[in-house]
């Protein structure tokens, strides 16, 4: 029986495992989630097997049992519900194994919702001509009020569309994230799971940051005296390449939501907010971005150094966005000349 002093029952192993979750330091907000899938998970195991919960042994997690109990979950929830419960239980499983307690883990052979491709949204060349447009011209008046800043608008909005990082990628830049000076920049990105990338720049990008932190250190009195030493170097030198290299009104690092609603203001400036995939924001110039280049010839493994993706699977879905370019590759398939002459001939 479960929970005896010689055989641990599966609900017991199921509390040593979400022990080990705690001592890896993983947020409460997991380990409650990982907790719901694997009770609910169990309760229906419970159920095949036609006895209580916590008499369930380990025995009782087989191939059988668990298509049956995930059967039976999956009537009553979506399919991305169903998706993450599959991968705690297979994470579970593969704990049992690590532990000596399980031969193998049953999973593999439990069928789960394929995950839907969706295709990112990202804005048309019209949009992009709009927005382009609306920054470049709003840079050119004055601010408005102490917060307004267009011409770091216009910085955020050259840098997002031009490297396709994402939001918290740009707001952890520094000024020393810059590489080789104003003539051939080097963007240094560190990404998620602190893997560093660097994407290449060009001038038009340099003019826009250099008048950005022109205005930025006149902006900025603290600051000047800080580095008043300095005042004759070139602004890029100016900073100290610990500062960040975008800041809000008051001049600390930006914060997500100040870009969040800098990027959305803008959009709705330039009429294109009707055109942005719910709740994307700076994330929608990541995904015109990748499509903008698949649409231009770059390869997966481009995109993917770009991106900072560790998978090509996750790139995939821009190069098949592109239909375009894909009718365009498949047209010149030398085949449809030969097929053609076919149509040539006697009727």
């Amino acid at each position: 029986m479960a929970g005896s002093a010689t055989e641990p029952g599966l609900s017991d192993w199921i509390g040593s495992y979400l022990e080990t979750l705690q001592t890896a330091k993983r947020s409460p907000h997991t380990i409650k989630a990982y907790r719901l899938d694997l009770h609910a998970v169990r309760a229906h195991l419970a159920a095949t097997a036609a006895v209580p919960e916590d008499a369930l042994t380990l025995g009782d997690v087989t191939v059988r049992g668990l298509r049956s109990a995930f059967a039976a979950f999956a009537a009553e929830r979506q399919p991305a519900s169903v998706r993450r419960a599959w991968s705690v239980w297979n994470n579970f499983c593969n704990f049992l194994v690590s532990e000596g307690v399980s031969e193998g883990n049953p999973m593999a052979s439990i069928a789960q919702p394929k995950k839907p491709q969706h295709t990112p949204k990202a804005f048309s060349p019209t949009a992009i001509n709009q927005l382009v447009d609306t920054v470049t011209v709003e840079a050119q008046r004055p601010a408005e009020s102490a917060r307004d800043w267009p011409q770091r608008d216009l910085a955020l909005i050259a840098t997002l569309l031009l490297t396709g990082i994402r939001s918290d990628e740009l707001i952890r830049l520094d000024v020393g994230s810059i590489l080789g000076g104003c003539r051939a920049p080097v963007l240094r990105v560190l990404g998620k799971g602190a893997i560093e990338r660097e994407i290449p720049l060009e001038d038009s990008w340099t003019a826009i940051v250099t008048a950005y932190l022109e205005e930025r250190y006149a902006r900025f009195p603290a600051a000047r005296r800080r580095t008043r030493d300095r005042d004759e170097l070139p602004v890029w030198e100016r900073h100290d390449p610990a500062d960040p290299l975008f800041v809000g009104a008051d001049g600390k690092r930006i914060t997500r939501g100040t870009l969040q609603y800098r990027v959305r203001r803008i959009y709705r400036r330039a009429g294109i907010e009707s055109e942005r995939k719910r709740g994307a924001l700076a994330h929608a110039l990541r995904h015109t971005f990748a499509t903008s280049l698949a649409d231009s010839g770059a390869t997966m493994v481009e995109l993917q150094q770009l991106l900072g993706h560790r998978s090509l699977q996750t790139v995939q879905v821009y190069t098949s966005a592109t239909n375009d370019a894909v009718r365009h590759a498949a047209r010149h398939n030398p085949v449809y000349g030969l097929l053609g002459s076919l149509g040539d001939g006697p009727g």
